[in-house]
């Protein structure tokens, strides 16, 4: 799937019309219709794609963005980890870069955010079971990289 055809494909599965999906995504109309039509997403409207398609379970449509936008971005010939949140507060937010390299690399990322996603975006019992895995992994690392 291209991401025109990710695009009709997201907003069709939320089941909004261009103009209320323009709206959430916070594009013009034509913008929209462009997309949808002849001409594949750019910058801020991929990661407003990505992010709403996250919301909407469909991580397979969020990846296929967030990857159109990295490579936009040419974030894939960068070797780093960044991790970037606001100081304690009563509901902190943040994010997460990560570039890697390798099979293994990729396998842990793919199931690092598979299950974080599950985490922040799931249904009840996902976010139960994902909160379980990274409990228990929060707890093994902390333990390992920061001994006391």
């Amino acid at each position: 799937m291209n991401l025109i055809e990710s695009t009709k494909e997201l907003r069709k599965y939320i089941g909004e019309s261009q103009q209320a999906f323009a709206t959430r995504l916070g594009l013009s109309i034509r913008a929209l219709a462009n997309y949808e039509k002849d001409r594949a997403p750019t910058g801020k409207a991929l990661a407003a794609l990505a992010h709403t398609a996250a919301e909407a379970g469909r991580h397979d449509l969020s990846y296929e963005f967030m990857r159109a936008l990295a490579h936009e971005l040419g974030l894939s010939k960068l070797k780093l980890g960044l991790f970037s949140s606001e100081p304690a507060s009563k509901n902190p937010t943040g994010y997460m870069l990560v570039t890697f390299e390798g099979r293994n690399a990729q396998d842990y990322a793919r199931a690092f955010f598979e299950t974080f996603g599950r985490y922040a975006y799931g249904g009840v019992d996902e976010k139960r079971r994902a909160g379980k895995l990274l409990q228990d992994f929060n707890i093994a690392a902390l333990q390992e990289w920061r001994p006391k």
